[in-house]
């Protein structure tokens, strides 16, 4: 497991929803890129649990994939997978908790710690590359490099976060510029713009995103559950909205 320390969670809960946190080989990963690129022969990986992403541009399915009679899934080509990354598509695995061991007890110490939905990413981006351009989560972000250097640019919203995902191309705010190595980690707060860049030959990187619930479905949680104070359900509303 990744076994964040207890103090790089309490700094995280210390700026949560308010800035940016980076931990400066804040962890020695037993997850290593290696175990991560492995997953291209587990049988059950395919689309879309595995996509292609450059720039925030994506191929064509079938430009990587065969189907398979019958089914949504589609099975992974290798040969073209392989030439699509040699002209600089980035890898996303997606909910990795689902074959990995490993991340399956990170999401869950996530998700007990944070009270909040974990889901896990893997990004593997080769050199002088970018996956995604300007763009918004939202969800709150921990990001933990695995391989290699990668260059950040995140911006802090001048109005306030909007809390829907999506490209934003020309983000207004303070900016910061950073690069993680093998072994930092960092928190974005929902709604950040920002994007990443490969500083070396390959870089692989983990992502867990932290899910506030919808309001409205934590109103009917929280009326459901018996609170009968208008205040008490504000308040409990508030908190796990991070607001």
């Amino acid at each position: 497991m990744l076994s964040v320390p207890a103090a790089a969670l309490d700094r995280i809960s210390e700026c949560w929803n308010d800035r940016h946190w980076i931990g400066r080989a804040a962890l020695s990963p037993e997850i290593s890129a290696e175990r991560v690129l492995s997953l291209l022969t587990d049988p059950n990986l395919h689309w879309p649990y595995l996509t292609l992403v450059r720039s925030s541009s994506q191929p064509a399915v079938k430009e990587f994939t065969d189907a398979v009679p019958g089914f949504r899934q589609r099975v992974i080509d290798p040969d073209r997978l392989r030439e699509l990354v040699g002209q600089g598509y980035t890898m996303k695995f997606q909910r990795l908790e689902d074959f990995d061991g490993a991340v399956r007890a990170e999401v869950a110490a996530f998700q007990a710690h944070f009270g909040l939905a974990t889901t896990a990413y893997a990004f593997v981006t080769p050199t002088e590359s970018r996956g995604l351009s300007f763009h918004r989560d939202a969800s709150h972000v921990l990001a933990v490099q695995l391989e290699g250097h990668k260059e950040w640019e995140i911006v802090r919203p001048t109005a306030g976060a909007n809390p829907n995902a999506g490209l934003e191309p020309d983000p207004q705010g303070e900016r910061f510029s950073f690069v993680l190595a093998p072994g930092d980690m960092l928190y974005l707060p929902h709604g950040w713009p920002h994007r990443a860049r490969t500083a070396s030959d390959r870089s692989t990187h983990l992502t867990f995103t932290l899910s506030r619930p919808h309001p409205y479905a934590l109103a009917s949680q929280l009326l459901g559950s018996g609170a009968v104070a208008t205040e008490t359900i504000a308040a409990a509303a508030t908190d796990r909205l991070g607001l």
